[in-house]
Order: structure tokens, then sequence, then C-alpha cells
């Protein structure tokens, strides 16, 4: 016997709200990227074999922001039930070096989506298929899980804007991992902090505005 954990390396943050159309899909941002660790029980060891079967597979559903109830499905108005949750939901492992050059395994989920606004959780499941069971009847158990923190899915008006690749990103990516780097809408983000702050400057530098607001 072996043990399994899985542990998010990169969490998920924020999201635009899909809605029900198929052409203006946006990914959950950054994308989530799990890594598996085996050990064995008695020594402590990791289990590099088992790290290398290629028939390792986790599954991602979505979860409310206590972590209760799975919100993936989502019944409409007129009784039909689709899915909250886009994407490719199951990832495959990649056996690749992290930011700091440690070799680990890891599972990617660069296209995921959520239809509605709110704050959720993603759980992941791992499973190992194992071929010989591959009929009907036959099921693959589940070995262990994990919850990633709670992240909020915006409007399109309030949504932040998309965030510069992490470098576990980009990393991965360029030992092949099938992930999207991304620069990020910074400059978008950093002229509205600018905005902002000239703003703040204008109203304290005006005396007028100044009176104003002590009337108020």
């Amino acid at each position: 016997q072996l043990n399994y954990e899985l542990r998010v390396r990169q969490q998920p943050i924020a999201a635009r709200a899909c809605g029900f159309g198929e052409r203006d899909r946006r990914v959950i941002d950054p994308p989530p990227i799990i890594q598996l660790l085996v050990t064995d029980p008695k020594t402590g060891a990791a289990d590099t074999e088992e790290l290398r079967y290629s028939l390792n597979v986790v599954h991602c559903t979505l979860w409310n922001a206590d972590g209760t109830n799975e919100e993936t499905a989502l019944v409409q108005p007129d009784r039909r039930t689709t899915r909250r949750l886009m994407g490719q939901l199951v990832a495959s492992p990649s056996v690749a070096k992290d930011e700091h050059d440690v070799e680990g395994c890891f599972f990617c989920f660069p296209d995921l989506s959520c239809r509605t606004h709110g704050k959720y959780r993603l759980r992941f499941v791992l499973m190992r298929i194992d071929p010989m069971n591959l009929h009907v009847g036959g099921f693959s158990p589940i070995l262990t899980e994990v919850l990633s923190e709670p992240f909020t899915v915006y409007t399109a008006k309030d949504f932040p804007g998309m965030r510069p690749s992490s470098a576990l990103t980009r990393a991965l990516k360029l030992q092949g991992c099938n992930i999207q780097v991304k620069k990020g809408n910074e400059k978008v983000l950093a002229r509205k902090r600018v905005t902002a702050s000239v703003e703040d400057d204008d109203d304290e530098g005006d005396p007028s505005k100044g009176k104003r607001r002590r009337k108020e």
C-alpha cells in the first residue's frame, strides 16, 4: 500500500462568468495546478515509479465556498440540467520540474470556466485506472482528494482582469505541458490604480472639495 496526496500548487483566484453562450467562454485564472505525491508509508520515501504511471487521472468538480455541496450541475428555469462548470474537467499527469527545478507529477487545468457569478471551490479527486478493469461494471476507486481555496467568479463588469502567468506555469509550459502563458492585464489594472491615485491627490489638493466633504 502507498500513501497518495494531492496538493494544490496553484490556487484558482478569479474568473469572469461566461453565461450560457459557448463563444464567450473565459477560463478560471490562474489555471489550477495540482501536484501528486506518492510515498511509502513505512519509509516515507517517494515512489517515483508510481508518479510516472500514465493512467493516474484527476477529475475536477465545482463546489460551494464552504465545500459542502457540489454545484457542477445547474438546473435552469425550464428544469433542464446543464453544466455550471465548463471545459476540460479531467487531466492526465505530466512529470516535469517546477520553478525550483524540483521534479514532480502535475495535473494542469487550463480550460475551466464557470457560467454563473459567486464564490466557489474546486474539488479534485485522484483515480488510478486499471486497463484490466475497463469493462461494463468496472470502476476506478478514488485514492485521494483535495479542495481548492475559495475563488470568486465575477460578472463581466466587475471582473478585475487576468493575471500574468506564474513562474510555475511558465516552467511547466517550457517542458511541454498543455497550458497557456499569459502576460495578463497588468497595464489595465495599473492604469486603474494610477487613475484612482490621481483622483485622491486632486481631492486632497482642492480645498473646495475638502469643504464639501466636511459639510457632508
